[in-house]
């Protein structure tokens, strides 16, 4: 029954999030991403308002908790227009040049206070808030360089450590995302003190991707906190740059693979979709039987999905399969009925969906409206989730996809169940899938501070992950590769099929390189 309620209460969120689409929040997610503009058929979208919602009937912005009740967080979410120029110039400041998107086609222990820290970072929390630009920000050495204990503090106390989580406050996610801070106090308190040192978070809003939100929210963060996790894609497409720009260490989920690769900062804990997207091609001649099928892809209008599309069709032509339709839709579209139709027109036989979990349930419930009928697939975290399932009245059932994230009756997923039922009570997060792949993340952040030792900087972190983590098994999510100068991140990945009363679930346990 847990699972019936939460499942309800998100379908009544997503439900409420997708009926003011019509009203002009269609498309806003791609309004703020790189290139930004409607894809080829469709109209232009209005700027993102970025007002403030609430989160458990609360407005937030980035309150300190330190022992507070999980997800209750209280302060100001902040807010403005997406800014496309500014996107851009963020993406620069970084080591990954733009990339083009938008229009498609068809077819714990003591430690050294801040005020010890290295000379000339000027990161520690009196420094003054440089801006976005990076002036005046002294460069820092190569993290492979810095002694332990030497180097940037910030966020470090000799009794305290304070991390930063970027989450969806406000923009099109602020439903399915308001537990994240339920989660990522859930996870820290499990954890208990790291290296004798007592874990604060502060909580920043990404806007669902708002590119002047993002940049204002990290401006605060980059004096705060030591170091930063964030999920959302497109989201991280801005925010990676600037933790890179100043010498944050960032553990992030997805991502576009061509910004993340030239970070030195950034680690990605989840396989990338474009990464994913050259695995389908196999899977779908392979295991799906699509070898001779009329293939159609849909796709949002971000970097991420763009980049993952374009690696897919690549692919998939190499090895024969015929791709013959891609089909772009808005991120939070209230219909599909004309791209589902766009589909069958089209003769499409199989379907690859590169969107979140809105276009999912867009998608499916409409094509189950016009009785259209085609072989679904696609790559994870992005719409396999219980939510899509419920919402879309069925239309999932016997689909399969690729996934690099637990489901929720496997042990990983039980034991998050487990925790979430004590830490958070009557949420209905502890049968929430999606954010399961939130606390997945959050297991690997935390063991990468854990193996960063008592002494721990900035600068030692970094080093961390690149020779401590490689390969890292946590049972949540497939092995990351990385190194100095190599962020590869995971490069299997698992099956997951749908549905066993309601949910996705695991088939077969164990991870695939190729199929």
């Amino acid at each position: 029954m847990a699972h019936r309620k939460g499942a309800a209460r998100a379908l009544v969120l997503l439900v409420a999030l997708t009926a003011t689409a019509c009203a002009g929040d269609v498309g806003k997610y791609r309004s703020a991403a790189i290139g930004t503009g409607a894809p080829a058929g469709q109209p232009g979208n209005p700027p993102a308002t970025g007002s403030p919602r609430s989160v458990d009937d609360r407005t937030v912005a980035g309150d300190t908790v330190t022992g507070a009740a999980p997800g209750a967080p209280s302060s100001t979410a902040t807010s403005g227009p997406p800014a496309r120029a500014a996107r851009q110039a963020a993406l620069a400041a970084g080591h990954g040049a733009p990339v083009a998107g938008g229009g498609a086609t068809a077819i714990s222990g003591p430690a050294p206070p801040p005020a010890a820290a290295a000379a000339g970072t000027g990161s520690g929390p009196s420094s003054p808030a440089s801006p976005v630009s990076g002036a005046g920000t002294a460069p820092v050495p190569d993290p492979a360089a810095v002694p332990a204990g030497h180097g940037t503090t910030t966020g470090l106390t000799r009794d305290t450590m304070t991390i930063g989580v970027f989450y969806p406050k406000t923009g099109a996610y602020t439903g399915i995302g308001r537990n994240a801070p339920a989660v990522a106090q859930a996870a820290f308190d499990e954890a208990g003190p790291i290296n004798g040192r007592r874990v604060v978070l502060k909580y920043y809003d990404d806007g669902t991707a708002n590119a002047s939100t993002i940049q204002v929210e990290e401006k605060r963060a980059k004096d705060e906190v030591f170091s930063l996790v964030s999920v959302v894609g497109e989201s991280n497409v801005v925010l990676a740059p600037l933790a890179e720009q100043h010498k944050i260490p960032m553990v992030v989920g997805n991502i576009d693979r061509k910004v993340a690769l030239s970070l030195t900062y950034v680690f990605p804990v989840y396989a990338y979709w474009a990464h994913q997207a050259t695995i389908l091609p196999g899977f779908i001649k392979n295991v799906l039987g699509g070898s001779g099928k009329k293939i159609g892809v849909v796709y949002e209008g971000t970097s991420t999905a763009i980049d993952a599309k374009n690696a897919f069709r690549d692919k998939a032509r190499e090895l024969g399969l015929n791709v013959i339709f891609e089909q772009p839709i808005a991120q939070n579209q209230s219909t599909c009925a004309n791209e589902v139709s766009n589909l069958q027109a089209h003769g499409v036989e199989l379907v690859f969906m590169m969107n979140g979990p809105l276009g999912g349930i867009c998608m499916l419930r409409d094509a189950r409206a016009l009785g259209y009928r085609p072989t679904w697939t696609g790559v994870g975290p992005s719409w396999g989730f219980n939510v899509v399932a419920e919402a879309s009245g069925g239309s999932a059932d016997g689909i399969r996809m690729l996934r690099t994230t637990p489901t929720l009756e496997s042990p990983e997923g039980r034991h998050y169940s487990e925790i979430m039922r004590r830490s958070a009570p009557n949420s209905g997060v502890d049968s929430d899938d999606l954010l399961l792949i939130f606390y997945s993340l959050l297991r690997s952040a935390i063991e990468g501070l854990r193996r960063a030792g008592p002494n721990p900087t900035r600068e030692g972190l970094v080093q961390t992950w690149e020779t401590k983590m490689n390969g890292y098994e946590s049972g949540y999510l497939p092995p990351p590769t990385f190194g100095p100068g190599n962020r590869s991140g995971p490069l299997v990945v698992g099956v997951a099929a749908c549905c066993t009363n309601g949910q996705w679930t695991t088939p077969q346990s164990g991870w695939h390189p190729a199929f």
